[in-house]
Protein backbone atom coordinates (compact mmCIF):
# COMPACT_ATOMS: atom_id res chain seq x y z
CA UNK A 1 0.00 0.00 0.00
CA UNK A 2 1.38 3.34 -0.97
CA UNK A 3 2.56 5.63 1.77
CA UNK A 4 -0.12 8.09 2.84
CA UNK A 5 -3.05 5.95 1.65
CA UNK A 6 -5.73 5.66 4.31
CA UNK A 7 -7.09 2.26 5.30
CA UNK A 8 -8.98 3.24 8.45
CA UNK A 9 -11.28 6.07 9.50
CA UNK A 10 -11.77 6.53 13.23
CA UNK A 11 -15.06 7.93 14.45
CA UNK A 12 -15.37 8.92 18.09
CA UNK A 13 -18.08 9.36 20.71
CA UNK A 14 -17.66 10.87 24.16
CA UNK A 15 -20.29 9.31 26.44
CA UNK A 16 -18.15 9.28 29.57
CA UNK A 17 -18.61 11.23 32.80
CA UNK A 18 -15.88 13.79 32.08
CA UNK A 19 -15.07 15.69 28.88
CA UNK A 20 -12.20 14.25 26.89
CA UNK A 21 -9.57 16.79 25.84
CA UNK A 22 -8.90 17.03 22.09
CA UNK A 23 -10.97 14.01 21.00
CA UNK A 24 -10.41 14.73 17.30
CA UNK A 25 -6.65 14.62 17.84
CA UNK A 26 -7.02 11.33 19.71
CA UNK A 27 -9.03 9.90 16.80
CA UNK A 28 -6.32 11.06 14.35
CA UNK A 29 -3.69 9.36 16.54
CA UNK A 30 -5.63 6.08 16.35
CA UNK A 31 -5.84 6.47 12.56
CA UNK A 32 -2.10 7.05 12.34
CA UNK A 33 -1.33 3.91 14.35
CA UNK A 34 -3.81 1.74 12.47
CA UNK A 35 -2.81 3.01 9.04
CA UNK A 36 0.86 2.39 9.79
CA UNK A 37 0.43 -1.00 11.46
CA UNK A 38 -2.50 -2.41 9.58
CA UNK A 39 -2.71 -1.06 6.03
CA UNK A 40 -0.38 -3.67 4.56
CA UNK A 41 -2.39 -6.44 6.22
CA UNK A 42 -5.58 -5.11 4.64
CA UNK A 43 -3.94 -5.12 1.23
CA UNK A 44 -2.61 -8.66 1.68
CA UNK A 45 -6.07 -9.79 2.70
CA UNK A 46 -7.38 -8.65 -0.68
CA UNK A 47 -9.26 -5.62 0.58
CA UNK A 48 -7.81 -3.50 -2.21
CA UNK A 49 -7.48 -4.07 -5.91
CA UNK A 50 -4.49 -2.97 -7.92
CA UNK A 51 -5.05 0.50 -9.32
CA UNK A 52 -8.08 1.18 -7.11
CA UNK A 53 -8.52 3.11 -3.92
CA UNK A 54 -8.43 0.91 -0.81
CA UNK A 55 -11.59 0.12 1.08
CA UNK A 56 -11.62 2.43 4.08
CA UNK A 57 -13.09 0.73 7.10
CA UNK A 58 -14.28 2.36 10.29
CA UNK A 59 -13.00 2.00 13.82
CA UNK A 60 -15.21 3.40 16.56
CA UNK A 61 -13.41 5.08 19.46
CA UNK A 62 -15.73 5.33 22.46
CA UNK A 63 -14.89 7.32 25.59
CA UNK A 64 -17.14 5.81 28.26
CA UNK A 65 -17.96 5.34 31.93
CA UNK A 66 -16.19 2.84 34.17
CA UNK A 67 -19.44 0.92 34.71
CA UNK A 68 -19.93 0.47 30.96
CA UNK A 69 -16.42 -0.88 30.37
CA UNK A 70 -16.77 -3.10 33.45
CA UNK A 71 -19.91 -4.62 31.93
CA UNK A 72 -18.08 -5.24 28.64
CA UNK A 73 -15.14 -6.77 30.51
CA UNK A 74 -17.49 -9.05 32.46
CA UNK A 75 -19.45 -10.15 29.38
CA UNK A 76 -16.57 -10.69 26.97
CA UNK A 77 -13.52 -11.43 29.13
CA UNK A 78 -15.23 -12.91 32.22
CA UNK A 79 -13.44 -10.33 34.42
CA UNK A 80 -15.77 -8.49 36.78
CA UNK A 81 -13.81 -5.26 37.06
CA UNK A 82 -13.36 -2.00 35.23
CA UNK A 83 -10.34 -1.76 32.98
CA UNK A 84 -8.90 1.26 31.22
CA UNK A 85 -9.17 0.14 27.57
CA UNK A 86 -10.82 -2.67 25.61
CA UNK A 87 -10.60 -3.38 21.90
CA UNK A 88 -12.92 -5.55 19.82
CA UNK A 89 -12.28 -6.71 16.27
CA UNK A 90 -15.39 -7.21 14.12
CA UNK A 91 -13.66 -7.32 10.72
CA UNK A 92 -16.78 -6.82 8.64
CA UNK A 93 -16.95 -4.85 5.40
CA UNK A 94 -17.65 -1.50 7.04
CA UNK A 95 -16.53 -1.63 10.68
CA UNK A 96 -13.20 -3.16 11.52
CA UNK A 97 -13.49 -2.77 15.29
CA UNK A 98 -14.02 -0.64 18.36
CA UNK A 99 -11.86 0.80 21.12
CA UNK A 100 -13.48 1.64 24.46
CA UNK A 101 -11.67 3.84 26.98
CA UNK A 102 -12.93 4.41 30.54
CA UNK A 103 -12.26 8.12 30.96
CA UNK A 104 -12.59 8.34 34.75
CA UNK A 105 -10.25 5.38 35.20
CA UNK A 106 -7.80 7.00 32.78
CA UNK A 107 -7.90 10.28 34.68
CA UNK A 108 -7.39 8.51 38.01
CA UNK A 109 -4.45 6.36 36.84
CA UNK A 110 -2.64 9.10 34.87
CA UNK A 111 -0.45 10.18 37.83
CA UNK A 112 0.68 6.56 38.31
CA UNK A 113 2.32 6.74 34.87
CA UNK A 114 3.43 10.36 35.43
CA UNK A 115 1.02 11.48 32.70
CA UNK A 116 -1.44 14.29 32.33
CA UNK A 117 -5.00 13.17 31.65
CA UNK A 118 -4.55 13.95 27.95
CA UNK A 119 -1.25 12.05 27.73
CA UNK A 120 -2.87 9.07 29.44
CA UNK A 121 -5.69 9.18 26.91
CA UNK A 122 -3.08 9.22 24.12
CA UNK A 123 -1.37 6.17 25.67
CA UNK A 124 -4.65 4.28 25.89
CA UNK A 125 -5.67 5.18 22.33
CA UNK A 126 -2.35 3.85 21.01
CA UNK A 127 -2.63 0.75 23.21
CA UNK A 128 -6.16 0.01 21.99
CA UNK A 129 -5.22 0.60 18.35
CA UNK A 130 -2.25 -1.75 18.65
CA UNK A 131 -4.59 -4.46 19.96
CA UNK A 132 -6.73 -3.99 16.84
CA UNK A 133 -3.58 -4.29 14.74
CA UNK A 134 -2.86 -7.69 16.29
CA UNK A 135 -0.50 -6.86 19.14
CA UNK A 136 -0.93 -8.36 22.60
CA UNK A 137 0.89 -8.47 25.93
CA UNK A 138 0.14 -11.91 27.35
CA UNK A 139 3.82 -12.81 27.82
CA UNK A 140 7.05 -10.91 28.46
CA UNK A 141 8.22 -10.93 24.81
CA UNK A 142 4.88 -9.62 23.52
CA UNK A 143 4.74 -6.97 26.29
CA UNK A 144 8.18 -5.72 25.29
CA UNK A 145 7.22 -5.56 21.60
CA UNK A 146 3.93 -3.82 22.31
CA UNK A 147 5.54 -1.31 24.68
CA UNK A 148 8.15 -0.48 22.04
CA UNK A 149 5.41 0.20 19.47
CA UNK A 150 3.54 2.35 22.03
CA UNK A 151 6.69 4.34 22.76
CA UNK A 152 7.26 4.81 19.02
CA UNK A 153 3.85 6.44 18.53
CA UNK A 154 4.01 8.47 21.73
CA UNK A 155 7.40 10.04 21.11
CA UNK A 156 7.17 13.83 21.02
Amino acid sequence: MAKGVKAVKVEWADVGPIPVPKPKELARLAETVLDAEFAKSLEKAGKTAKGRKPLIRTVNLVFCENAFIRDLNRRFRKLDKATDVLSFIYDDDDVFGEIYIATLKAQKQAPRWKNTFYDEMRRLVVHGALHLAGFDHMNAKDRKTMRAREDHYLEP
